[in-house]
């Protein structure tokens, strides 16, 4: 098992690195920080040589890495531009694979959320194409697996559900892409815990946080416990990701990873 930590939620830094945070993450005991993908796309070469440079120095990894698009490159709707996709995942990608990246999520609400002309068949034909014919290469190219995260209905209106972000697995039919169980989008969603059982197969990375992004670091709400107790059901031995706040930092986040630790 690889326990990780997503700067995403625990830091109001969104359009530059947060050392401190990578730094309590290492401190922390984790296995490696899961960036942003948009994020390290958005530095200048300066600023990523700096972030890939701490990272060696702190010897920490980045096995995951979350957020692959930007609100503004557009994945299902009238207004794809397959050009300008294919260039933002060449240059993510590259950045990615220096970074030791294995994984990256597909969640990016802004760019997959289905505007009012686009239907829900058209959407999964267009992001399923989108994948196939350019990020599946790009996956090959760079040995990266993307894992479709499935969000709550709240957040995006398009794929919610296990079974949605299987039906793009599905659709795509690539090794190199698989799902993400993430417990605030079931827990929100209402989402069957049994459906870690039923798509075990594909399920290759996991986000744990409670409910208004909380970490979970005394114990777990009776939702995630039913999760846990289904991967340790299927024997899952892949990565897991707090995609939370930190709490009260170090020391929460210290707790937090004991806790969970002590569930496989």
């Amino acid at each position: 098992m690889r326990y990780g930590f997503c700067k995403e939620f625990s830091t109001p830094m969104k359009t530059e690195v947060d050392y401190e945070l990578i730094k309590m993450i290492k401190e922390a005991g984790f296995d490696f920080v899961e960036m942003r993908a948009m994020l390290v796309a958005s530095l200048s070469d300066e600023e990523f040589e700096k972030l890939a440079k701490t990272l060696e120095e702190l010897n920490l990894d980045c096995d995951c890495s979350c957020a692959l698009f930007p609100r503004d490159i557009r994945v299902t709707g009238k207004d794809i531009d397959k050009k300008v996709i294919a260039e933002y995942i060449e240059k993510t990608f590259t950045r990615l694979k220096r970074l030791g990246a294995k994984k990256v999520v597909f969640g990016s609400a802004p760019a997959r959320a289905l505007d009012e002309e686009t239907t829900l068949e058209m959407g999964y034909e267009q992001i399923s194409e989108i994948t196939r014919e350019i990020i599946v290469p790009a996956c090959e190219k760079y040995d990266i697996t993307v894992v479709m995260e499935p969000l709550r209905a709240d957040a995006c209106n398009f794929i919610n559900t296990l079974s949605d972000g299987m039906e793009v697995v599905n659709r795509v039919k690539s090794d190199r892409v698989q799902l993400l169980a993430d417990t605030i989008h079931m827990m929100s969603n209402k989402d069957n815990y049994d459906d870690i059982v039923k798509y075990k197969d594909s399920l290759k990375h996991i986000h744990i946080a409670e409910l208004e992004r909380r970490m979970p670091e005394d114990n777990y709400s009776d939702y995630i416990t039913k999760v846990l107790e289904n991967l340790n059901k299927i024997g899952y031995n892949g990565t897991v990701s707090f995609e939370s706040k930190n709490g009260e930092g170090l020391e929460s986040m210290k707790k937090a990873l004991a806790l969970l630790k002590k569930q496989f």
